[in-house]
């Protein structure tokens, strides 16, 4: 065959546009799945079906590598990527309506089973196409690979506009269509001869196009089957209560879901990916006299005991973080607040309690003494210099996720010890700080991350036990911390207190108490010096929970499980099983004797090592992206303030900058390819330990500019080395072809892709276990891995 049978100008664009439009709808696709899917799911089922699916990319490179020995030729070529092209665009709107159907069914186990059996083909068929077209065009390598992440990179934005103009259904629909028209495009790149490909194309491109008008125009409306699993809040809702939805609102962020009550007409709740259930309720606009149902949680609702023993100098302000429905505010202002602050991190349940002013009293917009703000809470407060008498916070029940893996909560970086060490730096010295919970492992946890945050301060346990107290009922329970202590007075009129509004003794807590059987024993001892916080951990470690405390550095607050996480744990070992089976496999194969016919024996021995070189270069390559992919995504969220907006740009200026750099690539000669990977990749190992420990540093003194500024920033500080990231996988491929191996280009696909699953799963346990700094570290072993075995 000649030098990769080569292509004219015209046929090379057609070839580049169409992996652009494929890339694109590709990573839309990825990203639009994992916002449908939290919705159906929790974000660990989420997590587990989003790896598994990703596991067809590698396993479509193994299709062709195994079952597609012969390397298309001349126009064919083009009839070929045509056809995949095809099937992949169908597979995207429909693998989405079966899913939806699929949601209906009562059993959670099987629903997982078959969304990873479903989203496994859209996948392994875009991994067929792409392992093609660098096996056809190994020389355009840097190229093609250079245009499939730019392609990737305008995705990771564009994905986030239509979601939020068209919502989650239509915008596969828009996807598939997307990929459709990439058919058609590689239909027209090799029409001379035979026009198969593209009537094939044009049918697809046709089919898909009639079902998004229908579906945009009302005829065939799909929608999520909300409220069917049990573990989301809003199936008691809509099944126990009754309750009905009036309103929904989709955008990148989510999916959110207002839902009313015939039998609570005071009552509505705001739900976001049918959880994280949040209150609004009726109200006249007079705080003095606001309504039974409002004036009733001053009894029943214990978030609002900490107002009651407020002095008057402890009421001028008060910061609001993840104010929902309102309630937070309407307690603050009962609570004779006269400055309140509330920070909302979703802007479409803040239009949505704005629309429903009449409802609420104009709590989100009438009110002169409230200030409403669109904003993450941390990144908020760390950029502001005014002091607090109240933070307050109510810990939503989460099981949704805002990442691309699936795993990392939203919510993460609002409870660590770093966190908390900030809450302490913008109280006044009266102030305190309140969080409502939900159980005792959360309110736990928030006790050892506030006893770690104070030692760091020099405090002692006893000392620190004096500056806290805890009440509550079997449904919610408060944790409060001053940051100065509390006066033994002060305290034992809270505790007197308590029995007047029913809150459980036993689950409370007040420095100073000492009798026996009047607050928790274990918090009593533990206040007197009696035990150290470490025997409490352990305790509650017999119970099966984990309460040791968290840090931005591994901000796993919601890990309550001893040890590594279930799914996680089976998503790992079986991306390590899948990645040892996809390098033996055809290893054996090849030791029994197909593969050597492929050379001359004379260069059998060159020929084993460089096949172990590519393999191993395109596992590091998979691996270590991924491990700086979330790691950096991880690290950008609290400097950005925005988790959608961080994956959007973190995204476009990795993937942007690698395309760059793969393009930029094809500048090697043949005879420098071996240096171009291992000096690339000893740059990258050089750039990303220069990251992890001046990052950290740098955003903190960028973070009081404006959001503008700190985009423009990370793209500035992204795309270099992006840049560097997007040029070993082309030299890679061009050096496979030099040593006349392209037919193995389909298996180091494969590799690449599985590896990357198994660097994504690799970073989360990392970074469980120690952190997403030592994540990077891992990246930085990959790369130099790769230098080693390219220096020679």
């Amino acid at each position: 065959m000649k030098e990769d049978d080569p292509v004219n100008r015209k046929q090379l664009w057609i070839l580049l546009s169409a992996i652009f439009l494929t890339s694109f709808s590709l990573i839309a696709f990825e990203i639009t799945l994992s916002r449908l899917l939290s919705v159906l799911l929790s974000y660990h089922y989420v997590f587990v079906v989003l790896s598994l699916a990703l596991l067809g990319l590698g396993m479509g490179g193994m299709f062709v590598h195994f079952f597609r020995p012969q390397i298309p030729t001349g126009e064919k070529r083009f009839q070929v990527l045509a056809l995949f092209t095809s099937l992949f665009s169908l597979t995207i709107p429909f693998s989405i309506i079966i899913i939806v159907q699929v949601g209906y069914i009562d059993d959670i186990q099987m629903n997982i089973l078959l969304y990873g059996f479903l989203l496994v083909f859209p996948f392994f068929l875009a991994g067929v196409l792409l392992s093609e077209v660098y096996r056809m065009f190994p020389t355009l390598s840097g190229r093609i690979y250079g245009v499939d992440l730019i392609g990737a990179a305008a995705g990771s934005v564009g994905v986030i506009l239509f979601l939020n103009i068209l919502g989650g259904i239509s915008t596969n629909f828009v996807l598939g269509v997307m990929a459709s028209l990439a058919a058609v495009l590689f239909a027209m790149g090799g029409l001379r001869k035979n026009n198969r490909g593209l009537i094939i194309s044009a049918v697809s491109f046709l089919i898909l196009s009639i079902l998004l008008g229908v579906n945009l125009a009302g005829g065939y409306l799909l929608d999520i089957p909300i409220g069917v699993n049990p573990r989301k809040e809003i199936h008691d809702a809509l099944s126990s209560f009754r309750g009905k939805i009036l309103e929904t609102r989709w955008s990148a962020f989510g999916r959110t879901d207002l839902v009313e009550f015939n039998n609570y007409p005071d009552h509505m709740d705001i739900y976001i990916d049918g959880t994280a259930g949040s209150p609004m309720y009726r109200f006249n606009g007079n705080v003095n006299d606001p309504g039974a149902t409002i004036s009733n949680l001053k009894t029943t609702f214990p978030g609002y005991f900490p107002f009651l023993y407020l002095q008057e100098e402890e009421r001028n302000n008060a910061l609001l973080i993840g104010p929902g429905g309102g309630r937070d505010i309407l307690l603050a202002l009962m609570g004779g607040v006269r400055e309140i602050t509330a920070v909302e991190i979703n802007k479409d349940l803040v239009d949505l309690v704005r629309r429903y002013s009449w409802f609420n009293g104009r709590i989100y917009k009438g009110l002169k003494n409230v200030n409403i703000v669109v904003d993450e809470g941390r990144n908020f407060l760390k950029r502001q210099k005014e002091k607090y008498d109240i933070i307050m916070l109510s810990l939503p029940v989460t099981n949704t996720s805002r990442s691309l893996e699936g795993y990392a909560l939203t919510e993460n970086f609002l409870f660590t010890t770093d966190s908390i060490c900030d809450y302490l730096d913008h109280l006044t010295d009266e102030g305190r700080l309140v969080v409502v919970g939900h159980n005792d492992a959360e309110i736990l946890r928030l006790l050892s991350l506030s006893l770690a945050a104070l030692d760091r301060r020099g405090v002692s346990i006893t000392t620190a036990m004096s500056q806290i107290y805890i009440v509550g009922t079997d449904e919610y329970l408060v944790f409060v911390l001053k940051k100065t202590p509390f006066k033994p007075t002060k305290a034992f009129h809270m505790y007197q207190a308590i029995h007047q509004f029913d809150l459980e003794s036993i689950l409370s807590y007040f420095p100073y108490i000492r009798k026996v059987g009047t607050i928790n024993p274990a918090l009593m001892a533990l206040g007197s010096g009696k035990i150290v916080f470490k025997d409490l951990e352990k305790m509650v470690k017999e119970r099966g929970y984990d309460i040791s405390p968290v840090t931005d550095n591994s901000p796993f607050f919601y890990k309550f499980e001893v040890g590594m996480p279930k799914p996680v744990s089976l998503v790992f070992w079986s991306s390590v099983i899948l990645f040892g089976l996809i390098i033996l496999i055809p290893s054996l194969y090849w030791k029994k004797g197909a593969i050597q016919r492929e050379t001359h024996l004379n260069k059998k021995r060159y020929f084993d090592k460089d096949l172990l070189r590519s393999v191993v270069l395109f596992s590091m390559l998979g691996m270590g992206f991924m491990l700086i992919e979330i790691s950096f995504i991880q690290r950008f969220v609290l400097f950005l303030g925005q988790p959608v907006l961080s994956l959007a740009i973190l995204l476009f200026s990795l993937l942007g900058g690698a395309g760059m750099g793969s393009i930029w690539s094809g500048r090697f000669p043949p005879n420098k390819i071996n240096k171009g990977i291992a000096m690339t990749s000893l740059s990258i190992v050089g750039m990303v330990l220069g990251y992890t420990f001046l990052l950290p540093i740098i955003l903190n003194q960028l973070l009081g500019l404006d959001l503008t500024t700190r985009l423009l920033a990370t793209i500035f500080m992204l795309i270099p080395l992006g840049f560097l990231i997007g040029i070993p996988f082309p030299l890679g491929i061009r050096w496979l072809k030099e040593r006349s191996l392209e037919n193995h280009i389909p298996w180091m696909w494969g590799i690449n892709g599985v590896s990357s699953v198994l660097g994504s799963v690799m970073t989360i346990v990392v970074a469980i276990s120690f952190g997403f700094t030592e994540a990077l570290l891992v990246s930085a072993g990959c790369y130099f891995i790769t230098f080693l075995i390219f220096l020679r």
